[in-house]
């Protein structure tokens, strides 16, 4: 678990090798093996060869979250740690971030400009609190609709725009005797990608987390609209026959071999089936559809590096930080891992071009899922998402959707008080 880059490592240390005064510490949501992991050695590797500051790593996985809150919230974390949009409002109320806008301002190494000039507005929006700039972003998720190019290259030149032309479209694969959609309805928090996606087509950013929050959001019109939305893609039969039990990755395989045409998915998803797809298979994606007079919401959700706000190298951080903003180092996010870099000027893997575009030009984004799972997890959890596989599977309406939704909703308030 415990890993050093750069040349400070044990037996050298042990050897009496001279080492800068400054050694920085970070914590990573990765695994030993991992390209992410892969990419962090690099540049701390180069990062000591540049400067003399070394970097002690501690690759916790998937677990680093629960270990940050502990070790920061005692005083004893270290100088950089992973964050993103899944914890950012957290880490910031509990006071755990280090003001990052001067970092906005640091010169590139490579003389390229400032670390600002190299992030989209709405990325940097993504990566701040109320209090300003909290972290390095160095890439960004999304989440789209994918499809196969190649089998489908007229969607690839002209893809839906409105929930009318996609709908068209869906029954006129069904037509051809295609299956449109594929579901691993065993997932449930894939299954209400199509409500969510539709509220912030509807009702925006807010909307969705507002129904945690005050019972009478459910009254809107918007989300009568939306659950309606996912009620016309059941009730037509749109989804792959026994798709509530599909169970992950069985519909993500059958879609990589083109036994169903779309999915609705985050831009992770073409990397995890990359070596499943079928000969020829090209991945591509496509925004949710548009409705009349909706918003154009696009998901934004960042992950980087955050500083410690009680870190006693809060210097030598930022400047490191300003050397992993470089081109040269924000590229390997893309090429290495697959993921679009945070960085404005380095092209997305393929699949992810459209959303990457779309993530360029946005005005109006959120986090994932809006973030509803994050701000009120036993709501999400215990109401949203049992009601959502409900209604995704075609056991309820979309009236006894709202229904049910409000009463549970005000039961679940009722113990917040």
């Amino acid at each position: 678990m415990l890993s050093a880059c750069g040349t400070q490592f044990q037996d050298e240390a042990e050897a009496g090798t001279e080492t800068e005064d400054v050694t920085l510490t970070y914590w990573a949501a990765w695994n030993m093996g991992e390209p992410q992991q892969e990419i962090f050695d690099r540049i701390a590797a180069d990062y000591e060869e540049s400067t003399g500051t070394s970097i002690e790593v501690r690759y916790l996985g998937r677990e680093v979250t629960t270990n940050l809150i502990n070790a920061l919230g005692t005083g004893s974390g270290p100088d950089l740690f992973d964050a993103g949009s899944r914890n950012l409002a957290d880490f910031h109320e509990r006071g755990f971030l280090a003001d990052m806008d001067p970092l906005l301002e640091r010169e590139l190494p490579d003389g390229a400009g400032t670390v600002a000039d190299t992030l989209a507005p709405s990325v940097v929006d993504a990566a701040s609190t109320d209090d300003g700039v909290a972290l390095l972003p160095t890439y960004v998720t999304s989440n789209g609709i994918w499809f196969n190019s190649a089998r489908f290259p007229d969607i690839a030149e002209s893809p839906p725009q409105t929930w009318e032309q996609f709908t068209s479209l869906l029954a006129e694969q069904q037509s051809e005797g295609l299956v449109p959609i594929g579901a691993d309805g065993s997932v449930s928090g894939y299954n209400v990608f199509w409500f969510y996606q539709s509220m912030m087509r509807t009702g925006g950013p807010g909307s969705l987390r507002g129904l945690a929050e005050d019972v009478a959001a459910w009254d809107a019109e918007h989300v009568l609209e939306s659950a309606q939305m996912v009620e016309t893609i059941v009730d037509a039969g749109y989804l792959q026959e026994g798709y509530m039990g599909s169970t992950f990755p069985a519909a993500q395989l059958a879609w990589a071999n083109d036994e169903v045409s779309f999915m609705l998915n985050g831009s992770y998803m073409g990397g995890e089936v990359q070596d499943q797809m079928a000969e020829g298979f090209e991945a591509s994606t496509f925004l949710f559809p548009m409705t009349p007079e909706g918003y154009p919401t696009v998901e934004l959700t960042v992950s980087g590096l955050a500083v410690n706000a009680d870190s006693e190298n809060l210097e030598p951080a930022t400047d490191f930080l300003a050397f992993a903003a470089q081109r040269e180092y924000q590229e390997l996010w893309a090429t290495e891992a697959g993921f679009m870099s945070a960085h404005s000027e380095v092209p997305a893997p393929e699949p992810l071009q459209p959303l990457a575009d779309a993530i360029q030009t946005a005005e109006v984004t959120t986090g994932s899922h809006d973030f509803a799972g994050a701000m009120h997890p036993t709501w999400w959890n215990d109401v949203l998402l049992p009601l959502s596989d409900q209604l995704f599977s075609g056991s309820i309406t979309a009236e006894e959707f709202i229904a049910e939704g409000q009463e549970q909703t005000e039961n679940y308030l009722r113990t917040q008080d």
